[in-house]
């Protein structure tokens, strides 16, 4: 795998001739891990969303991109769009790291809309002769015909003071016609942060002061904040940097998650539950969120981590979108399922149901490397129960279920070539209820898992090989029934 060389990092597209993108392009087309269904790049690394928001019946996304492969490479906004959200089409490059504020990258933020024109609010990168990058929150505005429009200088230059220079993607929202912004901090003690600023009567954003939550010591960088009301909860989502293992939790090298309470918007006090991450499977992080066509709140994330090596980058590519869902609130916590667009993508349906035992039991129907499988548990009497999917003689994607502790695990340790820089094989999550159903959406090169309608996630990127699509089931002891169906599900151009 080719190291990202310095020149590479400032490599722009305006210094390339369009053959040799072309031919990049090409490459990343030809991997056999292309996606089916998700949203990832035509070619280079595609990090982190970097704003989300639907406007005039349109679902707007864009995200970080570096053309040239490899995670440091200096990052443009690359945009998508799509009105049912099972669908995005390629609009190309949207925003330019060329002014004098953004010269070194323009990095990720949201978007908001007002009298039918998207603004954008993000992070760019300045570095200076002394080597000295500097964070500027700048505003732009995209008009009908999607053409941006850049305001001449920063709405916020700079981090304030007592924060380091790791300041960066901004939140901003509005409420009561007052606009605030969030955004990630890192104090010169080392500890994540996050701060507000809003609107006064000037127009312009003034320093407001910190969030003030519980999380005192909680990591050494807080990134990619989001803020959003539901059912009359306030959510305060970030991706938080430098948290310590503990059981089940916080084994990547980047985590996601909220907590949920209430903001009192005059004082920045945050009284709020414990924190609770997103996902648990190896591959979810910065998630963005928009509000829907009903008003609910839609989610979708990068289905990569930042510090990992993916076998796609043999081939040029990186990195990917999970597919949206639709979030919930119930006791307190989170859940989250597929949107129902997705629906849309189905054909060919089957369905069988049946017990099986500790006798493996081959599902000869229900193969394939791009579907949707929906399992409901009818009885379950068993002490484990074991599904392999993606399965040939060498390869499988093992889903493992314990009865009595309710743990549910995923084990990646034969699904093929893994990702480089990635801790151990196997990722476990603690189930409040008992397992039920499993909702199961596969593609060339992930796999992503809601459990019992959205109460846990896990999303992962996988690479087997191209034999790898058979479905097995088992159990340790005893039997069990379950319902199945699987849909195929349908390729589309991104």
């Amino acid at each position: 795998m080719e190291e990202t060389s310095k020149t590479d990092e400032f490599k722009r597209l305006d210094s390339i001739p369009r053959d040799e993108m072309e031919s990049l392009m090409k490459k990343a087309s030809e991997d056999p891990w292309r996606q089916n269904y998700h949203i990832q790049p035509v070619t280079g690394h595609l990090g982190a969303p970097a704003a989300f928001v639907r406007d005039r019946g349109v679902y707007h996304l864009f995200y970080e991109w570096a053309p040239f492969d490899g995670h440091g490479g200096i990052r443009y906004w690359y945009h998508v769009t799509g009105e049912n959200l099972a669908a995005f089409k390629n609009r190309g490059v949207k925003l330019r790291p060329d002014t004098i504020y953004d010269s070194h990258g323009a990095l990720a933020g949201s978007a908001f809309a007002v009298d039918d024109t998207v603004n954008i609010a993000y992070t760019g990168a300045h570095m200076t002769e002394a080597g000295r990058v500097i964070p500027n929150q700048l505003q732009v505005s995209l008009n009908e015909h999607f053409r941006v429009r850049k305001e001449p200088v920063p709405i916020v230059k700079g981090p304030p003071e007592g924060f380091t220079d790791n300041f960066r993607h901004p939140k901003i929202w509005e409420e009561d016609g007052v606009f605030y912004m969030l955004a990630g901090a890192q104090t010169h003690s080392d500890y994540g942060r996050a701060v507000v600023y809003s609107t006064g009567d000037s127009g312009s954003f003034k320093y407001s002061g910190e969030l003030r939550t519980d999380l005192d010591q909680f990591g050494f960088m807080w990134e990619h904040p989001d803020f959003f009301t539901i059912d009359g909860r306030d959510v305060f989502a970030f991706s938080p940097h430098g948290l310590d293992k503990y059981r089940y939790s916080y084994w990547n090298a980047c985590q996601s998650g909220y907590v949920t309470g209430r903001l009192y918007r005059g004082t920045l006090v945050m009284e709020h539950g414990e924190f609770h991450e997103f996902d648990h499977g190896f591959d979810f992080y910065a998630p963005k969120t928009a509000t829907g066509e009903k008003g609910e709140r839609i989610l979708i994330a990068s289905m990569g981590i930042e510090e990992t090596d993916y076998p796609t980058e043999d081939h040029g590519w990186s990195g990917c979108m999970t597919i949206p869902r639709v979030l919930t609130l119930a006791r307190g916590r989170i859940r989250q399922n597929p949107v129902p667009a997705l629906e849309t993508l189905r054909y060919d349906g089957i369905s069988a149901e049946g017990y099986f035992n500790h006798f493996p039991r081959k599902m000869k129907d229900f193969y394939g490397d791009c579907y949707e499988l929906i399992i409901d548990i009818n009885e379950n009497n068993a002490s484990e129960i074991y599904i392999n999917l993606r399965m040939s003689r060498r390869e499988e994607t093992l889903l493992i279920y314990n009865t009595e502790s309710r743990l549910f695990t995923l084990d990646v340790e034969f699904s093929g070539k893994l990702p480089g820089n990635v801790d151990g094989t196997k990722r476990s999550v603690e189930l409040e209820e008992d397992l039920r159903q499993l909702r199961i959406y596969m593609d060339k090169s992930s796999i992503e898992i809601f459990i019992n309608e959205g109460e846990a996630v896990m999303s992962s990127r996988i690479f087997p090989g191209k034999r790898a699509q058979g479905v097995e089931m088992s159990t340790e002891i005893g039997d069990c029934y379950v319902s199945m169906t699987q849909y195929k599900l349908k390729s589309l151009e991104n």
